[in-house]
Order: C-alpha cells, then sequence, then structure tokens
C-alpha cells in the first residue's frame, strides 16, 4: 500500500512539473479561430487587425490563414483585408507591431466592425507563445483570449527570419532655380549658396462646427488627409421633398457598410443598381449624387455611422438646421433577406432602425 502510494506521489509530481504541450504553428492557428468562431455571436463583423511579430511575413501568415479558417466556419462576417490595409496606411500602423486596444477601437470603428482580433508570438525558450484577444469595439471589453505553445520548427524558423521591411527612405527634391532637374541641398556645388526649399503652402483646417468650403457644416475630422480626405461636410439644409430609400428591389449586398468613410462607396453602388434599373429618380442616393452646391456636385447620401455623427456633432449641438425626424442613410440592413431596406435615423432621439417603402428627410454629405 506504502508503495503504491509513493508511485502515485512521483507520478502526480511528474505531471506537475511536466512542460505544457506545444503544437505546430498551424494547429495554433487552427484552435484560437475554433475559440473565436464559439465564443463570438453568429453574424459578428470582425476585423483581424494586427499580430505582433518580429517578421512581417509571419504576421501576414498568421491573419491570411486565421482569415481563411474563420470565413470557412461559415459563422462570422469577415472584414476584407485590402479595407484593413486602407485603414492601415491612414493610421500608419504596421501588420506585425502593437497596436493600443484605444487605437484598435478607433479603427475597427472605421470598419464598420463589431469585434477586433489582434495578436501576438513571443519567445518562450525552446518554444513560443502564440497570444491571441478579441475586443468589442464599442465597449473594449475582451470577449475571449488563448494562449498557445508553439514548437520552434522549421515553418516558424523560416517565417521569423524573413524580419521586418525597412521603410522606404523619402528624399526632400528641391526644384532647380531654371526650372529644369531637381536638385537637394547635398547637391550644390562647393562655395555655391544652398538652394532655399520652397515654401510650404497654407492649409486650412477646421473644427467642427465651422462653416465647410461648400457652404455646409463640418460634423467629423478623422485628424489626417490619407485616403483623400480629412473632413466631412453636411449641407446646410435638407433636399427640398421627403425620399424614399429605393423604390423597389435592388442588389444591396455592396451597401451594406455602416463606418465612416462608407457613405460615398454606399451611394455609389445603389447608384449602379439605379442604373442598371434605368433611373432611381425618387431615390434618396439618387438625390444626393444630383445635388449642388456653390459649384461642389459631389455630395453623396450618409452612412449610418456618418449620419450619426450629424445627428451628434450638429443637430445636438443646435447647428444645421435639421428637423426632429427621420433621415435616411446609405446602409443597407441587409444583403440577403429584404432588398429595400435600409437603415434611418431618428433625429429627435438619435434611435436607429431599419425601413422601406417610406419617405423620409435626406440630408447630403461630403468628404474633402
Amino acid at each position: 500500500m506504502k508503495k503504491s502510494l509513493f508511485v502515485l506521489l512521483i507520478m502526480v509530481s511528474v505531471f506537475a512539473y511536466a512542460k505544457p504541450a506545444t503544437v505546430t504553428l498551424d494547429a495554433a492557428i487552427k484552435e484560437a479561430s475554433k475559440e473565436i468562431s464559439t465564443t463570438l455571436p453568429a453574424g459578428t463583423k470582425v476585423a483581424l487587425l494586427n499580430f505582433s511579430s518580429d517578421s512581417d511575413a509571419f504576421s501576414d501568415y498568421v491573419i491570411e490563414e486565421m482569415s481563411i479558417a474563420l470565413v470557412r466556419s461559415k459563422k462570422l462576417v469577415i472584414v476584407d483585408r485590402k479595407e484593413i490595409e486602407l485603414i492601415r496606411k491612414e493610421m500608419n500602423f504596421q501588420m506585425s507591431g502593437d497596436v493600443s486596444d484605444e487605437s484598435a477601437q478607433q479603427i475597427g470603428a472605421m470598419l464598420g466592425a463589431q469585434s477586433i482580433v489582434s495578436g501576438s508570438m513571443v519567445n518562450v525558450g525552446d518554444s513560443y507563445r502564440f497570444r491571441t484577444k478579441v475586443i468589442n469595439v464599442v465597449s473594449a471589453a475582451i470577449q475571449t483570449s488563448s494562449s498557445i505553445n508553439v514548437k520552434s520548427d522549421k515553418q516558424v524558423t523560416y517565417l521569423l527570419s524573413q524580419g521586418k521591411k525597412a521603410p522606404a527612405p523619402q528624399a526632400t527634391p528641391v526644384a532647380a532655380a531654371q526650372g529644369g532637374a531637381q536638385t537637394t541641398p547635398a547637391q550644390a556645388a562647393p562655395g555655391q549658396a544652398q538652394p532655399a526649399a520652397p515654401t510650404a503652402p497654407v492649409v486650412q483646417t477646421y473644427k467642427v462646427g465651422d462653416k465647410g468650403p461648400a457652404g455646409g457644416l463640418i460634423f467629423y475630422d478623422k485628424g489626417n488627409n490619407n485616403g483623400g480626405w480629412r473632413y466631412l461636410e453636411a449641407a446646410p439644409s435638407d433636399i427640398n421633398r421627403q425620399l424614399n430609400a429605393v423604390t423597389e428591389d435592388i442588389n444591396t449586398t455592396d451597401c451594406i457598410e455602416r463606418g465612416v468613410g462608407w457613405g460615398k462607396r454606399n451611394t455609389a453602388a445603389i447608384m449602379k443598381e439605379a442604373a442598371n434599373k434605368g433611373g432611381g429618380f425618387g431615390w434618396a442616393a439618387q438625390a444626393c449624387d444630383a445635388y449642388t452646391l456653390n459649384g461642389f456636385n459631389d455630395w453623396y447620401l450618409p452612412s449610418r455611422d456618418e449620419l450619426h455623427y450629424m445627428y451628434g456633432n450638429l443637430h445636438m449641438q443646435g447647428l444645421g438646421s435639421f428637423r426632429n425626424e427621420w433621415y435616411w442613410s446609405s446602409t443597407a440592413a441587409n444583403a440577403y433577406t429584404s432588398y429595400r431596406s435600409f437603415w434611418k435615423e431618428g433625429f429627435s432621439e438619435g434611435r436607429q432602425a431599419t425601413d422601406y417603402n417610406e419617405n423620409y428627410r435626406v440630408r447630403p454629405i461630403r468628404q474633402f
């Protein structure tokens, strides 16, 4: 009896101090993806934002493989990496670098995502620790996380050996005095005065509530000009009559995005469907597309989130001459069930809902 108890104690001690099991990188990606798919509610829109590691190639591989695994689960809606790449350039962050939770929330909101996935790979001696976490875009709460030990095998070693790409060097050319080939100050001949750098043009800046260049009101500032725009400007008044979102069934697959910056693309998608139908007259998007003011004709119907920023930053501040009534957005409710249902917002209380076959108010906006 004593001998059996002794053997049992030895076995318990061995298991207690045994190293955690390690798996291959692909197995870790599969396990982490399964945890995410199992935890999040069906239909959640997820952005695979970044994976921090010592190699761009490694981070790209993890994000791409995890994206494929989550798409195959057919439970979640995964944001296209092309859209994330656009935001990445605007926000100037690397897929293989660290991103703060606050920045991740902001990026997730810009993408119209409900949850964002980030992760990291760190060396823990003779293996690696593969970590992932999912954050709710609105509340910043961690919805799920995982930590998996990964083998230091040939695949991991190769991917990590690629390292990070060095940023491209940026030259500051200075125009030659006679308008010929460009030169830099370092290229001036000895004894000659260095050519003066051209004076940077003064760029006008705005704050929310200011009058915009088209005569409307600024209601959003994203803080940089990347992507070709920084500000959103609302027209000074509504379209002069109430309109329907659409008056017949259309394919809304390309106009379901809700985030800031998506209204222009949603409107273009609706107008493409209008062209296929032979008109689109009486549609809210068409009225915005045809709208001109003070020589500006680049107006469009705001997305769901853009509409909400107008409500909060203008109407709630007593600006913009809005009515306490419903306004249409360019964000379709669902691409697969109701082909004419769109999101609207009640400016009496800021509540959003879906509707169809009803005439509501329309306020055009533009980017610049």
